[in-house]
């Protein structure tokens, strides 16, 4: 190892070194290259995105499938404004993102001298949307603040964080960073609080499980908990896969339906796991669920207990942890009872589901291997795949249900593809959103991403129509259209179909889903 470094190669030596790092995702620009020649030295894969905010998704999708957190390494000024709508969809959802930036010179900062990339305070901006958001002109505090960040992203609730390294910074020499251990600290749940638990889970004539992502990684002691219980459960779509959709006690993704959530609100008992319980997943127009009966709800962020429900008793810690407690206390009961709630809630909602997406969803269902990815955009097909298609794994779901912003699944499932390169991944987008982050297919081509992109192209925003129609508005501005996506398929060397028919849905799905690298699938929605 090198006595002395600049302070951009140290920083990427410490995170691959003592944190695991071995891909970072961003553009290279001048006033970043410090932090690349890190990269070079340290041996870790860049992976360069047309965009930052490519970056930021895929970073995101790259998280989701690894458990890690997803590293951006971006330039000043706009290399982070880009960056800001992923930023603040990791953290709507919950989860680890570590963003680098460069920023402006030292002695400029703050100072309004206009140089290049420029912006009042770089940390503010991003301060709203991050665990934290700091300014760094000490080299000697970036340890602590790594350390601080990795201890957030390990043990309590994930959010993206943010570290901004002024350019004269970055070039300045310094020893190789040694790790700077910190603690991480929190209250044990107490033995007297898992009794008081247990004693209201155990009399329970018809309880239910409501899993969010903060039980992403507890699958299995979701699942004991669940069959000791014999309770039927319940996921928000950022737990979808936690327990397999082959499960009898899995409800699957139910909870936007008013007879589910009635239903819930009249059990004797909820048991509520690592979810905010917000509108997205009930979609609600903002009413919470008024549960009848006695709740009990887990959750590592305290400020979260009390949200949107005043549970009968809060247990604030780790999800695996909390319920292999409880699992080991309550007792073992019949599961048949949750076993027909549960087929009863998928049952309805499949009867609910619009008829004109059903044909489409069975064709994905019947050719989706068990292994895949599913990456999905804001469009209307996708919305209905939520429920529909099954989810035997944890970490194979992608969806911007938080943030709700469009163009994400095709940067998502890049990082996606990055993360498990053998496994097959599935982006569905609509002709509108596939628009906002068309750029990534260059990317994915370059990376021969093993991804198949279906674009349900029904000429504009039909979501948004059916909205204007529905408070009797006049449309404006929602027929909008991508004019010809196979040929801009083709020019970014992907291997494009042209589909009309479930029934060639179906067969172009077998065939691609048997062969690598990124295929266009362009379904023409009826309208």
């Amino acid at each position: 190892m090198s006595a002395e470094l600049r302070v951009g190669e140290a920083i990427i030596d410490l995170l691959a070194r003592e944190y695991g790092v071995d891909v970072v995702f961003g553009i290279p620009g001048v006033h970043n290259i410090e932090l690349y020649r890190g990269l070079h030295r340290a041996g870790v894969r860049a992976v360069s995105p047309r965009h930052e905010q490519g970056a930021g998704f895929m970073a995101d999708g790259w998280s989701i499938v690894t458990g890690k957190p997803g590293v951006c390494v971006l330039i000043s000024g706009p290399g982070l404004t880009n960056a800001l709508t992923p930023i603040a969809q990791a953290y709507h959802d919950s989860r680890p993102m570590l963003v680098l930036t460069s920023t402006t010179p030292t002695d400029a900062l703050g100072k309004g001298f206009g140089p290049l990339h420029d912006l009042p305070d770089q940390a503010a901006v991003a301060r709203s949307i991050c665990a934290f958001s700091e300014t760094v002109t000490d080299p000697s505090r970036l340890p602590a603040l790594i350390e601080r960040a990795f201890n957030i992203f390990s043990s309590s609730r994930r959010r993206p964080v943010h570290i901004a390294i002024p350019t004269d910074v970055l070039t300045q020499k310094c020893s190789p960073f040694a790790r700077s251990h910190a603690a991480t600290m929190h209250d044990e749940i107490t033995t007297d609080q898992i009794a008081r638990a247990v004693e209201i889970i155990d009399p329970a004539q018809s309880p239910v499980v409501i899993a969010g992502g903060g039980c992403i990684d507890a699958g299995s002691e979701l699942v004991a908990f669940a069959e000791t219980l014999g309770a039927p459960v319940l996921l928000t779509g950022n737990a979808k896969g936690v327990v397999s959709s082959s499960h009898d006690l899995c409800a699957g993704n139910c909870l936007v339906f008013g007879r589910v959530q009635r239903e819930i609100e009249s059990a004797d008992v909820v048991v509520v796991v690592g979810t905010e319980l917000s509108d997205t997943d009930l979609y609600n127009n903002g009413r919470a669920l008024n549960f009848a009966g006695k709740v009990v709800r887990i959750d590592i962020d305290p400020e979260q207990i009390n949200r949107r429900t005043t549970p009968t008793i809060g247990l604030v810690g780790d999800a695996a942890t909390t319920l292999k407690r409880l699992t080991e206390n309550i007792r073992k009961r019949s599961t048949d009872a949750g076993r027909q709630r549960a087929g009863e809630w998928r049952d309805h909602a499949r009867t609910r589901t619009n008829v004109k997406f059903v044909p489409w969803l069975r064709a994905i269902e019947e050719n989706l291997p068990g292994d895949a990815i599913v990456a999905l955009d804001s469009t209307q097909l996708a919305y209905s795949a939520h429920w529909w298609l099954p989810a035997t794994q944890p970490r194979s779901w992608l969806a911007p249900y938080g943030f709700g912003t469009l163009g994400c699944a095709l940067p998502m499932a890049i990082g996606a593809s990055v993360a498990a390169p053998s496994r097959p991944v599935l982006a569905i987008v609509g002709d509108g959103g596939w628009l906002f982050t068309v750029a990534e297919m260059a990317a994915a081509k370059d990376l021969n991403s093993n991804i198949i992109l279906l674009l349900w192209d029904n000429s504009g925003y039909e979501q948004i129509r059916e909205s204007f129609d529905d408070v009797d508005a006049p449309r404006l501005g929602v027929d909008v259209s991508s004019h010809d996506p196979c040929l801009v398929a083709r020019g970014f060397g992907w291997q494009t179909t042209r589909v009309d028919t479930p029934e060639q849905l179906a067969q172009v799905l077998a065939t691609s889903f048997a062969t690598r690298g990124p295929k266009f699938i362009r379904v023409a929605a009826p309208r």
